[in-house]
């Protein structure tokens, strides 16, 4: 019988060779829900209701974001806001839910919002590189980040993608750019109408003036280039947000 070591080790070797589905060793789990602050709240007053929880407990969260739209693309519904955790890996989530008690500032913050539970998603995420240090390190309790979307050719994998964007990066590095580039990709929960070879690209800054600063230098001077070999078919426009540090238990 194959051991459950061996096991993890020739499911991680098939997932590495799959089109467009890669899973490195710096790949995390983020499990993402879309929540709105209830009537007669504040997002201030909700930060601060999570804020109090007690997140280091046994088999808590890495960490947690609150994620607000500042430019949208269209969709983002009035007060709402992405409640992003994140996980070790899918072991550690399920330890979590199974062993995690509830508590009065827990059951105050659902009161004051309404989160999507059923329609939340699982992604993995891994960083591009490692010059990264968002929030100062951890200091800062909010930094400017951005979204985007795009979809995957064909013949391309995500590991070609993370590779083509660590190329691009490092012109910002040596600027002395500290923002933090990841690439998220849905892999549990679909969504009607979006292609399985839609990848995200998260960079959070690390601080506000550092992502302005950064977007300042990747104002497009002319055409979008056609190259033939390119990594993804298209991309959306840059969707601009702040991003909220809840909880922190480590360096991302």
């Amino acid at each position: 019988m194959m051991t459950r070591r061996a096991m993890i080790l020739a499911t991680a070797v098939f997932l590495l060779n799959l089109p467009g589905q890669v899973v490195s060793a710096q790949a995390s789990i983020v499990h993402n829900m879309v929540c709105t602050v209830a009537h007669g709240y504040t997002m201030q007053e909700v930060l601060e209701v999570a804020r109090s929880i007690d997140f280091d407990q046994p088999d808590g969260p890495n960490f947690v974001f609150f994620r607000q739209a500042i430019t949208g693309n269209g969709n983002v519904s009035p007060n709402s806001f992405v409640f992003a955790t994140r996980w070790a890996d899918m072991e550690h989530w399920a330890r979590s839910r199974a062993s995690r008690a509830r508590s009065p500032q827990g059951a105050l913050m659902f009161q004051m919002t309404d989160c999507d539970w059923q329609n939340s998603w699982i992604s993995l995420d891994y960083t591009v590189d490692e010059g990264g240090s968002p929030y100062e390190g951890g200091e800062l309790n909010a930094s400017l980040m951005y979204f985007r979307t795009c979809d995957l050719r064909e013949d391309r994998t995500v590991q070609d993608f993370v590779d083509r964007l660590a190329q691009g990066n490092a012109r910002f590095r040596e600027a002395g750019d500290r923002s933090i580039m990841q690439v998220s990709r849905r892999w549990l929960g679909s969504r009607e109408g979006v292609s399985p070879r839609q990848v995200g690209v998260r960079v959070v800054g690390e601080n506000a003036e550092g992502l302005a600063r950064r977007l300042d230098m990747s104002v497009p001077t002319g055409p979008p280039q056609n190259s033939q070999d390119r990594v993804v078919e298209n991309c959306n426009r840059r969707m601009l947000m702040w991003s909220h540090v809840v909880h922190w238990s480590s360096p991302s």
